[in-house]
């Protein structure tokens, strides 16, 4: 496989970026129909949103950076799939607070009040 550290548009010119367009057509057009849409779908996705990486550095601004780049269905997976996992973990009253509190924070009064009235009625869970 070439190299794909010179493979930024920032580092080719004009007409390296078309050269290289006009390449990916013609292996696109080579390949059969079924192979060309599956490759071409796996590699869209991969660029589009990449998968959430482990971070060593700041978990926060990279979750941040993520999350600005997704789609609405990954974002929903990401979120259940969390969610799923923290009510895991013993996070106790204060945790489970700022959880809450931090869904709750950008909707308006009258949002939060029908929310949280809906919240504090019977559940399926008692």
């Amino acid at each position: 496989m070439a190299d794909q550290s010179s493979w930024t548009h920032e580092r080719m010119s004009p007409g390296q970026r078309l050269s290289r367009a006009r390449d990916l057509v013609d292996a696109v057009h080579a390949c059969d129909p079924d192979d060309a849409e599956h490759i071409m779908a796996i590699i869209l996705e991969e660029w589009r949103t990449g998968a959430p990486r482990a971070s060593f550095l700041d978990a926060t601004s990279d979750a941040e950076f993520w999350a600005g780049s997704a789609s609405f269905d990954d974002l929903r997976a990401v979120f259940l799939a969390a969610g799923r996992k923290l009510a895991t973990y013993r996070l106790g009253p204060r945790g489970r607070m700022r959880m809450v509190r931090r869904l709750l924070e950008d909707l308006d009064g009258d949002e939060r009040r029908r929310i949280l009235e809906e919240l504090s009625g019977p559940t399926d869970w008692d």
